[in-house]
């Protein structure tokens, strides 16, 4: 089997890589990346290489780029990362020479995705979300204002006093306004085939940068029957299939409420990946080797370092303790030392 995974120069690509070299010894590993330093620093896990013309500056260009590379290298599986261009991947599975068949069409995607339909789907399945405001005048501190097609905290911004709710003026119109929601962030993570669970595994969040909401980058692994219940709801009910991740607060008194659902490859996916969720076997098939069952907890260096040096100047040294805590069972998404390239091209994919 030949499988193509990009964008390579990112921690969820070096990730799956790691894994499939690990446990699946008869794929063939191809990769790509718009970044030129990846010619020379990319993880060490991948061999065979294209550089891609960058999707944000021409994205027919990159996806007829993207079939050519499919089609002559002959590759069976597709696995993009790029969670910015997941829908149009979707979208243009024909082009892709059915590589990316493992997903649902794109109307299924985009009610999961979009997050004022799931806050319509959420509504027909009864299931606890935050309550949206129709204005920023309407809404209630503190609140939260989201892109309405953006994934993780990408754009987010958080009101929490009635000063700073007057100052705002919203260009974009393609915004949410949710009620904020106290507590701590968990996540189901899946993958689904036409709207039966396969493999599943839940982590909840020890730490995040930006602090203040932002995505996950020291996790360990947690999980509620509610998470499975709300899950087993929606994909079900859309006969889903594909990867997906359930981002959900835990309130203090113990309730859960449904944030927002990532209908693709996420970010804390090394979580499950370590302690023996294969979410891949039901694409690749048995594993050549037995994949490890382990109690570890997963984090992002070297932003994490930079998030608990946030979390201390604003006096939270609970996210530290949890790391030095449990410095035994801790695992990097990516190790400097055993992948020292790897490491530097997420560096490098952040500052140039």
């Amino acid at each position: 089997m030949r499988v193509l995974l990009g964008e390579i120069s990112s921690y969820k690509a070096i990730v799956i890589a790691s894994f499939i070299r690990k446990y699946y010894a008869n794929i063939e590993l191809f990769s790509y990346d718009s970044r030129s330093f990846t010619r020379f620093f990319r993880t060490k896990y991948i061999k065979k290489w294209f550089l891609m013309p960058s999707p944000e500056k021409d994205i027919s260009l990159h996806l007829d780029e993207l079939s050519k590379v499919i089609r002559q290298n002959n590759i069976d599986v597709f696995i993009p990362v790029n969670s910015s261009f997941y829908g149009k991947y979707i979208q243009e599975k024909a082009l892709l020479n059915n590589t990316f068949d493992y997903t649902s069409r794109f109307e299924i995607y985009e009610q999961m995705h979009n997050k004022t339909e799931l806050a319509l789907l959420a509504s027909l399945l009864n299931i606890r979300i935050p309550k949206h405001f129709a204005s920023v005048s309407e809404a209630i501190c503190p609140f939260v204002i989201k892109p309405e097609n953006l994934s993780s905290a990408k754009g987010v911004k958080y009101v929490f006093e009635e000063n700073k709710k007057r100052r705002i003026v919203l260009n974009n119109q393609n915004k949410i306004i949710q009620e904020f929601i106290p507590g701590t962030g968990c996540g189901y993570s899946i993958f689904a085939k036409e709207g039966e669970i396969l493999k599943a595994a839940g982590h909840l969040r020890l730490a995040e940068f930006p602090i203040k909401g932002g995505s996950s980058v020291y996790r360990k692994t947690f999980f509620l029957e509610q998470m499975n219940e709300i899950a087993t709801k929606i994909i079900r009910h859309l006969k889903f299939s594909g990867f997906a991740m359930f981002e959900f607060k835990l309130k203090p008194e113990g309730e859960l409420v449904l944030i927002e659902v990532n209908p693709r490859i996420w970010g804390s996916i090394n979580q499950g990946l370590v302690n023996g969720i294969n979410y891949f076997e039901p694409i690749f098939g048995p594993p050549s080797t037995t994949v490890c069952l382990n109690s570890k907890n997963t984090y992002l260096a070297p932003l994490l370092y930079l998030s608990l040096f946030y979390y201390l100047i604003r006096g939270n040294f609970r996210p530290l303790f949890l790391y030095i805590k449990n410095t035994y069972k801790n695992s990097p998404d990516v190790s400097l030392l055993k992948d020292p390239k790897g490491y530097l091209s997420i560096i490098f994919r952040k500052i140039l």
